[in-house]
């Protein structure tokens, strides 16, 4: 009878450890699940540290590198590509550095002039138009003649590379472009070719 209780009290002695075993290794592998959970935030929390935040006005928030800006356009690549994109810096409020550094382009949102809108670009000989006025680009612009017929007069290639020259103003939201200089290519056997060099204005 004494041997039956102490074999009896061995084995549930046992039982007790192993169900105390388990319990401890749920409460291990809960531990472990929090631990990754907290790992994998910290490294969201992390990679948002380490870009540059771009705020544009309509509310837009942008995770990147920013590269450079250049007269209207800002140049930038999302985190872990290499291909740089671009957009038009006015529409964007302020850039948040990952330097720490905040930097506000526009306080207010900026009328973005559309490409279509060349027609409004004036064309200028005299410099006094552009008196005071805030220049944004030095452009060119070529227009060559046609084995076809017709656009092949000077003064009809004159016209075809102001046009262009407006085109590339209304790009860069330009108000005005001031004719600087103009060469003329009539060679014999060859189709004539006007090139004219301005420089864009803006008023503002």
């Amino acid at each position: 009878m004494l041997r039956f209780a102490f074999t009896f009290f061995v084995l549930l002695t046992m039982s007790f450890c192993i169900s105390a075993q388990v319990v401890i290794a749920e409460q291990e592998d809960t531990v472990k699940v929090i631990n990754e959970e907290n790992t994998e935030d910290a490294k969201n929390n992390l990679k948002s540290e380490v870009t540059d935040v771009i705020y544009q006005h309509d509310g837009t928030k942008l995770l990147v590198d920013v590269k450079k800006i250049y007269l209207n356009d800002l140049y930038y690549s999302f985190p872990g590509e290499t291909k740089v994109n671009k957009m038009d810096q006015r529409l964007v409020h302020k850039i948040e550095y990952k330097s720490g550094k905040v930097e506000v382009l526009n306080e207010t949102p900026q009328d973005v002039r559309e490409v279509g809108d060349y027609r409004k670009v004036k064309v200028t000989k005299d410099s006094d138009d552009v008196e005071g006025l805030i220049e944004v680009a030095k452009l060119e612009a070529i227009a060559e003649g046609s084995e076809r017929g017709g656009y092949t007069t000077q003064k009809t290639l004159e016209r075809s590379a102001i046009i262009v020259l407006r085109r590339k103003a209304a790009l860069v939201n330009a108000d005005i472009i001031l004719i600087t200089d103009k060469k003329t290519q009539v060679a014999f056997g060859e189709l004539p070719k006007v090139t004219l060099y301005g420089t864009a204005y803006s008023y503002r």
